[in-house]
């Protein structure tokens, strides 16, 4: 049995290499069984993800320029004012996180000019930029 988990992760150590899904950082097993692997995506795959995520029919910032910093994402871009008096410069700040497997983001603040958001545009933020991260760490959904 040990060989065959040994065997698999290898498969998708691999896998991963050579569909281009990353760098493999780090390869552990787990003593409660199982085997965890470390991926890393690039910042260029980050920002593609976060650019199509807030690419919506009215988006919160637009030409977004992602910003890698220790433990956060900062987002910044221009916003259109809702009266069409012009754009602003803003700023969002994104956690990424996993849990059971699944990478949560959570928007923690937003810094633009005359924007407050709702509970529910939030939450629609933070699933559309999980879904496309997630999308980018594993391009052919496997």
């Amino acid at each position: 049995m040990k060989t065959q988990m040994l065997l698999l992760s290898l498969l998708c150590l691999v896998g991963l290499a050579a569909c281009n899904r990353g760098e493999v950082t780090d390869i552990q097993r787990d003593p409660a069984g199982g085997v965890d692997v470390t991926a890393q995506l690039s910042e260029t795959d980050i920002n593609d993800a976060i650019a199509d995520a807030l690419a919506v029919d009215n988006p919160l910032l637009r030409d977004p320029n992602v910003d890698l910093q220790a433990g956060q994402i900062v987002v910044s871009g221009t916003h259109d004012k809702t009266d069409g008096s012009g754009a602003v410069s803003g700023t969002m700040t994104i956690t990424l996180s996993v849990e059971n497997g699944a990478i949560l983001t959570q928007v923690t603040q937003v810094n633009i000019e005359g924007i407050t958001l709702s509970d529910a545009r939030i939450n629609n933020i933070n699933q559309r930029i999980a879904e496309r991260v997630t999308r980018r760490a594993d391009r052919e959904n496997r």
